[in-house]
C-alpha cells in the first residue's frame, strides 16, 4: 500500500459503524447467527456479552472446522437459501459480514433469516455491491484469472476467495427485497480506492469517479451496503 496517500474520511469507521449496530442488539444472554463466517466469527469471543450462545452457519463445513476450538457453541453446516425449519425463531440477532454476495437466490437468503429471528430480532450485514469497479472486474474475469485478481488487489489468500454472484446487491434492489422487514435501513459506501492502492495514479483516477458518484448520492453504484433491518 502506498503509505503517503490519503483516502478521504468516509473511508474511516466503516467496520465500527457495523460492530457498533451490532452490539446494539447483542445483549447478554443473547442467541446469535452468524451466517457465513466460516473459520473467522465475526465477532470474536473476548467480545462478546456474557452467557450469550454464538452459532455458526455456513455452507463449508471446512471452513467451519478452521474455526479456534470455542470460538462458536454450535455449528451448523446448512446452505442459507434453504429454510431450516429448527432454526425458526431461535435467534435475537443474525450477522454477517461480507459473505451475502456469495448467496444466490439473495431473496431467499434474507426470507430465511427472517424467519430465524424471534419476533422484534434485529440483522446487521455488510455486503460488496454489484456496480462497483472491483465487482465489475470480478463479473468480467473468469476464474483462474479473477482468483488472481483478487488475491493481488485485495491482497486475499485464493483459499479464502469463493463465488460472487452479486445477486441483487445494489441499494434499489435490497429496498424492494427488505420490504417485508418491520424496518429496514441500508447505507451505502463508498469505499473502494483501497483496491488500487498499489498504484498511485490508479487509485487517484478511480477517487475521482467515486468522489463524482458520492457526492451525487448514486446509491446503486455504492462499494458496499450495511443493512440493519428487524424482523
Amino acid at each position: 500500500m502506498i503509505s503517503s496517500f490519503r483516502y478521504p474520511p468516509r473511508y474511516q469507521g466503516w467496520r465500527e459503524l457495523f460492530m457498533e449496530r451490532v452490539f446494539d442488539t447483542f445483549h447478554e444472554g443473547a442467541s446469535v447467527l452468524d451466517v457465513g463466517s466460516g473459520r473467522k466469527p465475526t465477532v470474536p469471543p473476548d467480545k462478546r456479552p456474557f452467557r450469550c450462545r454464538y452459532v455458526g452457519l455456513d455452507l463449508s463445513a471446512a471452513e467451519l472446522a478452521r474455526a479456534p476450538d470455542g470460538w462458536y457453541d454450535e455449528l451448523i453446516v446448512w446452505d442459507v437459501v434453504k429454510r431450516a425449519p429448527e432454526l425458526i425463531e431461535r435467534f435475537d440477532l443474525v450477522v454477517s459480514w461480507q459473505v451475502l454476495e456469495h448467496v444466490k437466490p439473495l431473496e431467499a437468503a434474507l426470507e430465511n433469516i427472517r424467519s430465524y429471528l424471534r419476533p422484534g430480532g434485529r440483522f446487521v450485514a455488510t455486503l460488496s455491491g454489484r456496480f462497483s469497479v472491483i465487482s465489475l472486474l470480478n463479473r468480467l474475469t473468469p476464474g483462474t484469472w479473477g482468483i488472481e485478481i483478487m488475491e493481488r488487489l485485495l491482497r486475499r489468500n485464493p483459499e479464502s476467495v469463493f463465488p460472487a454472484y452479486y445477486d441483487m446487491c445494489w441499494h434499489d434492489a435490497l429496498k424492494r427485497v427488505l420490504e417485508p422487514w418491520s424496518r429496514a435501513e441500508i447505507v451505502p459506501s463508498y469505499i473502494g480506492a483501497t483496491y488500487f492502492s498499489f498504484s498511485r495514479v490508479l487509485s487517484r483516477a478511480y477517487l475521482e469517479y467515486e468522489n463524482w458518484v458520492c457526492e451525487r448520492r448514486l446509491s446503486n453504484l455504492a462499494t458496499n451496503y450495511l443493512i440493519d433491518a428487524v424482523r
